[in-house]
């Protein structure tokens, strides 16, 4: 499992070459305390995921190469909403950077490792599972 710890970075969760069940547990299980400190509420997180969630469900249903393109036009409009609900406050770094990672990782993946590797899948059970402690946080 691809999860480490630092005392100044935070948690990092990485989507390449995990299961599922291991992203599940890396967020609800391991670290679960950490992520429900990092979300000051459910509204903040909730506008990050609905976008990042439909541009991965869209990206999700295309082949490869277009899910790329589609992914490097639509993904720089959710780094700046990240930037933004961090800047406000509304989620504090350690989530700002996980999301800021899994954004990375997925435009550095190219047309035979987005799919392969569920890169997009992986992504958005990431981001639900962080969904289920927003929740929590109400």
């Amino acid at each position: 499992m691809s999860t480490s710890r630092s005392p100044h970075q935070g948690v990092s969760i990485s989507i390449r070459n995990m299961q599922p069940m291991e992203i599940v547990k890396a967020v609800l299980e391991n670290n679960y305390r950490y992520f429900y400190s990092q979300i000051k509420s459910e509204t903040s997180y909730r506008k990050i995921h609905e976008i990042l969630a439909t541009i991965l469900d869209t990206a999700e249903g295309m082949n490869s190469n277009d899910a790329i393109s589609f992914l490097k036009k639509q993904l720089p409009r959710v780094y700046v909403i990240i930037e933004y609900q961090n800047a406000r406050g509304q989620i504090y770094n350690g989530l700002r950077d996980l999301l800021i990672n899994v954004i990375n990782e997925l435009l550095s993946a190219n047309a035979s490792n987005i799919k392969n590797e569920n890169l997009i899948r992986n992504a958005r059970l990431l981001i639900d599972s962080l969904a289920v402690i927003a929740k929590e946080v109400g």
